[in-house]
């Protein structure tokens, strides 16, 4: 009896200490999803967007209202935030996705009511008015979208001037032939398709601000990458690179440089932290294991 009391004491302990966990990771997203919006007031968009990102990503994770809540919370700033960088359809977008996720919730009876309806036509308000006023920010910048166009090849009748251009969950599987002719181009987002090299001519896109290559299978980057020297985001995340050319240590307005999800050397990693000390990198996490432990398989 005195034993089964134990193992009990032992379960129970370990289901406390579970419960734990997932409140303090629930916890840490619904901060980054604060920062993430406090760091778009100060208009620090690529902050903003790792911040609002990583969080969703914690408390999609919970299936109550909390989490429901919260998610919807995320997509609400994250429509400001394309709001804020000039993108309309990008922000009706999520502003949408928060509309429903919010009316999922006022179908149940916990929460307050009275409370969503007014968060609601907060976010109608904002889906309707502010987006239009998006709309017209951009008539001095064309920002255009193919997301989830089962797109090869880039579309014909883009504009020349074309500043935004979002091209993520597609089927490219080469870098898009004449992109590097939109001189204009600042926020190029190619995620989510199946590109295996960047080309050398990429330099050309001297405006780039922002360039989001995750998600793909990419193996070599462009040595002359360090030629996009207004860049401040590049989301390399979940491709298959092995090396990183030193070029890139040219890029001194790099704000934020995520590497993970790829099969690169700690030294690479380690070179890119000294010369880019204004960057905040974004890497896989490494653990040094001692060659005795290598050779023997000894603790």
């Amino acid at each position: 009896m005195k034993k089964i009391f134990i193992t009990f004491l032992i379960l129970l302990s370990l289901d406390l200490s579970a419960k734990k966990d997932k409140v303090d990771n629930f916890e840490l997203g619904r901060r980054n999803i604060k920062l993430g919006n406090s760091y778009r007031e100060a208009k620090n968009y690529d902050f903003a967007a790792r911040f609002l990102n990583d969080g969703m990503k914690i408390v999609e994770r919970r299936k109550d209202f909390e989490g429901k809540y919260w998610l919807a919370t995320g997509y609400e700033y994250l429509g400001y935030l394309y709001r804020d960088m000039n993108m309309a359809d990008e922000a009706k977008k999520n502003f949408n996705q928060a509309l429903n996720l919010f009316r999922q919730i006022i179908r149940q009876e916990d929460g307050s009511p009275q409370a969503m309806l007014e968060i609601l036509n907060t976010i109608s308000r904002i889906s309707e008015n502010e987006t239009l006023l998006s709309s017209n920010k951009l008539s001095n910048q064309v920002s255009l979208s193919f997301s989830n166009s089962k797109l090869k090849e880039l579309p014909s009748g883009i504009p020349d001037d074309v500043g935004s251009l979002i091209l993520r969950n597609n089927r490219f599987t080469n870098f898009p032939d004449g992109i590097t002719k939109f001189s204009k181009l600042e926020y190029l987002d190619l995620s989510n398709n199946r590109l295996r090299s960047i080309p050398e001519n990429i330099g050309l896109l001297k405006n780039l601000h922002y360039l989001d290559l995750s998600n793909n299978r990419i193996r070599n980057l462009a040595n002359n990458i360090g030629e996009l020297e207004q860049l401040r985001e590049l989301n390399l995340e979940n491709n298959r690179l092995r090396t990183i050319p030193s070029d890139l240590c040219r890029l001194s307005n790099l704000r934020l440089l995520n590497l993970k999800g790829n099969k690169l050397n700690f030294d690479e990693v380690l070179n890119l932290v000294r010369c880019l000390q204004n960057t905040n990198i974004i890497f896989d996490e490494y653990q040094k294991v001692e060659e005795e432990e290598i050779i023997t398989g000894e603790d």
